[in-house]
């Protein structure tokens, strides 16, 4: 099974699924036209990596990071749809971690992952982040 690496562009964020250390990194903007489209070939690695790692017990532990700048509604409905897919994940015995990144002075980004946590029953660790202007 490889990897999927996809870059960003000024509509769509990057993907980065390294299979070999158990990491799903989405980051940058989500607003493609058509967002089940768009992350098609996230959930078909998913299931490949279900198939491949969860089912035969050779993974324990599966890091998500997940570090929008913004996301538009069509994103939400397939965030939700890839949390879902991660807490059955978890229910085999794979432990779901999940990272909800955020600008520190971005109160509706935090709110965003905390409905989305709630609404699913899914705990996500929240981790404040800079903006890289502010640096030094």
């Amino acid at each position: 099974m490889k990897s999927l690496k996809i870059e960003a562009t000024h509509s769509t964020p990057e993907i980065n699924f390294d299979i070999e250390n158990n990491i799903l990194s989405i980051s940058k903007v989500s607003k493609p036209e058509n967002a089940s489209e768009f992350y098609k070939p996230v959930f078909e690695l998913i299931n490949n990596y279900e198939k491949a790692k969860v089912e035969s017990k050779i993974e324990r532990e599966l890091v998500i990071n997940l570090k929008f700048e913004y996301f538009n509604t069509a994103t939400t409905k397939v965030l939700y749809d890839l949390i879902i897919k991660l807490k059955d994940i978890n229910e085999q015995g794979v432990k779901v971690i999940i990272n909800w990144y955020y600008y520190s002075d971005d109160e509706d980004l935090l709110e965003e992952g905390e409905i989305i946590s709630e609404a699913l029953d899914v705990p996500f660790n929240y981790i404040p982040v800079e903006h890289k202007s502010e640096k030094n």
